[in-house]
């Protein structure tokens, strides 16, 4: 177990850079850094939020509505307040695993054809990009809140809404911006093959794996298990389930982390692996190689960001 860093007002939106050695993570309110899990050195990119990192320690964030790119101190703006829409505040970007694309949040657009929606202060359209910053595309519907996550191949992502006129749902959705599937729940998360979606229902307690063993995702397609938490608390966190492989999921529920096997139905509590913080958006992420695990926890007068084996 690794200590990298520590602040009184925490951890947030942790990201790892694809050769799993650098992790990058916002520092207090808005500070974002980017920190070697080898060696501990830290450097501190700047005013920003919802970092990620390239393949060559670029990193891509969100700052003052828009999206920019960092890189030896030189910073290039991909995204400003008026590209795909005027005045439109550009958020969350998240980087594709082949460093290609980024997806990334639209807000503060009217929406002729669903009028109703725009009263809400939440409700946004997902863009998706280049990383060249070429021309965006963006989607036809307007969702409520929640985040965006990408499959393997880069080709697809989810995005899940906390409600709906149907319910809290999960879209699974292309890079050309068309919607592929709808399911049912909260913080989705992909397996590695890409043919497995793993997400917490409302109420917790449980584990749901929806499947499609083609890897070719429709709403006519889908096998549904559930696997359920020994212990919930009915309050469930933000951070999504993790795969270890395809086979086995790692879970925060009831002030506890589980490994789920998703082949044997069968749950065990993770006792070599401090708990995550508790938050209103992930403190827990996998490394691309699946060996290591950076999360926040809550230390007496503050909170740490460790990095440690999952084995």
């Amino acid at each position: 177990m690794k200590r990298i860093d520590a602040s009184k007002n925490g951890i947030f939106s942790i990201s790892w850079a694809p050769d799993s050695r650098w992790v990058a993570y916002v520092r207090g309110d808005d500070e974002v850094c980017i920190a070697d899990v080898e060696s501990g050195e830290i450097r501190v990119i700047g005013p920003g939020k919802y970092p990620g990192i390239t393949a060559d320690n670029t990193v891509i964030m969100e700052k003052k509505n828009q999206i920019v790119a960092v890189s030896q101190q030189k910073e290039t703006t991909l995204l400003g307040i008026d590209a795909v829409h005027k005045n439109s505040p550009k958020r969350q970007p998240q980087l594709s695993p082949d460093g290609e694309w980024f997806i990334f949040v639209i807000n503060n657009l009217y929406d002729k054809e669903s009028e109703s929606k725009n009263a809400y202060p939440y409700r946004h359209f997902v863009g998706i990009c280049p990383i060249d910053g070429k021309k965006p595309v963006k989607t036809d519907n307007q969702w409520y809140g929640g985040t965006t996550s990408w499959f393997p191949d880069s080709k697809l992502f989810t995005h899940y809404e906390f409600d709906s006129t149907g319910g809290a749902r999960i879209h699974i959705v292309g890079i050309d911006a068309v919607e592929h599937a709808v399911m049912f729940g909260l913080h989705p998360s992909v397996s590695p093959d890409g043919k497995r979606v793993a997400c917490k229902p409302r109420n917790g307690g449980n584990v749901v794996v929806y499947a499609s063993d083609e890897g070719s995702w429709s709403n006519n397609n889908l096998d549904l298990k559930v696997f359920k938490i020994p212990e919930s608390k009915g309050r469930i966190s933000a951070t999504p389930p993790a795969w270890l492989d395809n086979r086995f999921v790692l879970i925060d529920e009831g002030e506890k982390l589980w490994r789920v096997d998703t082949r044997k139905e069968n749950t065990v509590e993770m006792k070599k692996i401090p708990v995550p913080n508790m938050r209103g958006q992930h403190t827990m992420l996998l490394s691309p190689s699946r060996e290591l695990v950076a999360m926040e926890v809550a230390r007496e007068g503050g909170f740490e960001l460790l990095v440690l084996p999952v084995s």
